[in-house]
């Protein structure tokens, strides 16, 4: 297309027309599309806008054509002209400073405004002069947006500026915005107590507060401290997480203090109000709390604790302060154990268990027979945690239960109570062993091993169901139980392809190397998940046999067994394990061809190293 074709199609009614007439100017020279890129930044379909901010960044601009680029700013009239030239002077990033600085000067508040905003998201220091001095600008839109753009930068010797300002002009709307960037930029200082002051007006006092969290030293406890009384909520929540933050990096003289404040301040109750703020969605608030219950050690915190508990990101750190705490403390709240929901209750189980708080088997005893599954399970994984021998037979009961999660979790317990009274338990595993349910003699296979009953273990290699023969087999990898290799040497035929892989795996961790001729041989088998367990175990045992197998086999090797290959080679390293993986690299099959770039760039890192 030509200049004049391109400017037929933008009057096109097809949006698409004018869309790929923009393009076209990507062919056509700067000076001579600039007009027809400007025009077409205002056209009415955002596609064509955007396909004209990419043609002018594609033609990369001399100064003169981004002042006139920055020019369309001042159209009032199209927003969509405005909204494009911004875009676009943020995508030439740090080449159009120059224009950007002198056009921060403009008589228009609304250019300026969008001229700082672009300075920010561009986000170079160079810019941080003329933002200093848009900090006295008379309109307080483009003065405070100054301020947050100064904080999105991050430099921080406009700290002190801020600081400053904040003082000096008194519009909300500026302080706000100061206050959030001034927080970003300082390091850890007494502040001013003009500054704190601020915190008496309500409307200032949650971004007062906020700020002191990042930039204050312990100066500012007692005013922090007593925000903890606060009316409003939002505030309480921000001098909390605040006092925390500036507690976090204090001297261990400072944190002595701040905790004796906090205490002194406690005879005024005041974890009522401090446990209204806790909603589980605010991690740093949440952590906050801990710290306090920590300090304050008020059983009234008990329920809050239990709920932190159950809550992944925090259950360390609650755990660690809930042992702490007196196992007194927790009477309260085992006299409402059944009025409290299922997470609560299986929280307090494990807890119980953690701590090894004694006098609670009663409680562990009943939550055993929870309707819930997820407290039969924390409940007999609490009594193996608490050696409650005595609860045996409950354990066995559950391995008839229904969810696999609380089957697994009785098993487990047993395991551990193994160690306390071997025969207690070996008299129940004789029994499943003869049981005619499969769940009982998958239950014995995996705590015979435990109990270091070979025999009877290997005779279930044998079993009539595959779920207990891959047990049994799995048992024996996991304990690593000596002279069997030859039994699962055997098994390495079994007709069922997860028991096969289970014997695969169990070889590789026994790591004897008699198997090796039988594994090398079962590479044959029909299934792939077997040959890449079976590969996995050679490489475990021998990993210069793998690599022979793996140069035979490269050339050949499809889907998963190459890509098995590929990470094996990727552990052994050297030349020849990265000649193989370069050749894969040209794989028709991409997901072999992606592993092989993966596997690669390992190789070379761990080479460089």
């Amino acid at each position: 297309m030509n200049i004049q074709d391109i400017r037929y199609a933008l009057k096109s009614t097809d949006e698409e027309i004018r869309r790929s007439a923009v393009y076209s100017l990507r062919n056509i020279q700067h000076h001579d599309a600039q007009t027809i890129i400007f025009t077409a930044m205002g056209d009415e379909s955002w596609r064509v806008r955007k396909e004209a901010v990419e043609c002018y960044v594609y033609s990369k601009p001399d100064l003169s054509s981004v002042e006139l680029l920055l020019g369309l700013l001042r159209n009032g009239d199209n927003a969509g002209l405005r909204n494009s030239a911004a875009e676009t002077v943020i995508r030439l990033g740090s080449s159009s400073a120059l224009p950007l600085i002198k056009m921060a000067q403009d008589q228009d508040a609304d250019v300026r405004k969008f001229v700082i905003d672009a300075m920010g998201a561009i986000s170079d220091p160079v810019f941080v002069p003329a933002l200093l001095q848009a900090l006295n600008d008379p309109e307080v839109n483009v003065a405070s947006a100054a301020a947050e753009q100064l904080g999105a930068i991050g430099d921080s010797e406009a700290s002190e500026h801020l600081m400053r300002a904040i003082l000096a002009r008194d519009e909300v709307l500026f302080r706000f915005s100061a206050l959030g960037a001034l927080g970003l930029l300082a390091k850890p200082v007494q502040v001013p107590e003009e500054l704190i002051k601020l915190a008496d007006k309500d409307i200032l006092r949650k971004a007062v507060f906020e700020c002191l969290g990042n930039i204050s030293d312990e100066s500012s406890s007692k005013l922090l401290l007593n925000g903890f009384s606060c009316r409003q909520k939002n505030c309480r929540a921000s001098a909390v997480k605040a006092i925390y933050k500036i507690y976090e990096r204090s001297s261990t003289e400072s944190q002595t203090k701040i905790r004796e404040m906090l205490q002194i301040l406690n005879k005024n109750d005041i974890t009522t109000g401090l446990l209204e703020l806790f909603g589980n969605r605010d991690v740093v608030l949440t952590q906050a709390l801990l710290w306090i219950s920590e300090v304050l050690m008020d059983a009234k915190f008990i329920p809050f604790l239990i709920e932190a508990y159950t809550d992944e990101r925090t259950s360390n750190a609650a755990l660690a302060v809930l042992k702490s705490y007196d196992a007194e403390a927790l009477h309260e709240i085992i006299s409402r154990y059944s009025s409290l929901d299922e997470v609560s209750r299986s929280a307090l189980c494990i807890l119980i268990a953690e701590c090894g708080y004694p006098g609670f088997n009663d409680v562990i005893h009943e939550a055993l027979s929870d309707h819930s599954a997820q407290v039969r399970k924390s409940a007999a994984m609490a009594v193996g945690k608490l050696g409650l021998i005595q609860s045996v037979p409950d354990l066995i009961s559950l391995i008839d239960d229904s969810e696999i999660q609380v089957y697994s979790a009785a098993v487990s317990s047993l395991q551990s109570l193994i160690k306390i009274s071997s025969s207690t338990i070996l008299a129940e595993v004789i029994n499943f062993c003869l049981s005619k349910k499969s769940h009982h003699r998958k239950a014995a296979a995996l705590l015979l091993a435990s109990l270091g009953e070979r025999d009877r273990l290997l005779l279930l290699v044998k079993d009539e169901d595959p779920q207990v023969r891959k047990a049994a087999v799995s048992a024996i990898g996991d304990n690593c139980v000596e002279a069997s290799t030859s039994m699962l040497v055997l098994a390495l035929t079994d007709e069922d392809p997860d028991v096969r892989i289970a014997v695969a795996d169990a070889l590789g961790r026994l790591c004897n190397t008699m198997a090796l001729d039988a594994l090398e041989e079962a590479l044959n088998d029909h299934d792939a998940w077997v040959q890449s367990a079976v590969l996995k175990a050679i490489a475990n045992i021998e990993a210069v046999r793998a690599l022979s197998i793996i140069k035979s086999i490269h050339t050949s090797a499809s889907g998963l067994l190459m890509i098995t290959s590929l990470k094996i080679l990727e552990e052994i390293g050297g030349p020849e394990a990265e000649q193989i993986i370069r050749y894969a690299l040209q794989n028709s099959d991409r997901d072999i061809a992606r592993q092989a770039a993966k596997s690669l760039e390992r190789v070379i890192v761990t080479k460089s190293i």
